[in-house]
C-alpha cells in the first residue's frame, strides 16, 4: 500500500565514500603507529637494543599481516 509511494534512496556518493574510507585508514594507521612503535614515543625505553627488538618485532608482524592480505586478494 504505502510501497509504491515512498522514495527510492539516493546512490552513495562515490567521491565522499572514497574520503571516507582513505580517511579513516589513515586514522588508523596513525593510531597503530603510535600504540605499537614504541620509537615514536620513547617512553620507558631501557636501551636502544631493546628498542630496536621491539621495532623489528613489530614491522615483521606488520609485514607478515599485508603479504597474507596481499596473498589472500591473490588467491580469489
Amino acid at each position: 500500500m504505502d510501497d509504491n509511494n515512498q522514495k527510492p534512496e539516493p546512490p552513495i556518493n562515490d567521491k565522499l565514500l572514497i574520503y571516507s574510507i582513505v580517511g579513516l585508514l589513515a586514522i588508523g594507521f596513525i593510531s597503530v603507529l603510535f600504540v605499537a612503535v614504541p620509537w615514536l614515543l620513547h617512553d620507558g625505553s631501557p636501551s636502544l637494543k631493546q628498542v630496536l627488538i621491539d621495532d623489528s618485532i613489530v614491522i615483521a608482524v606488520i609485514v607478515m599481516f599485508v603479504y597474507g592480505f596481499y596473498m589472500n586478494t591473490k588467491m580469489h
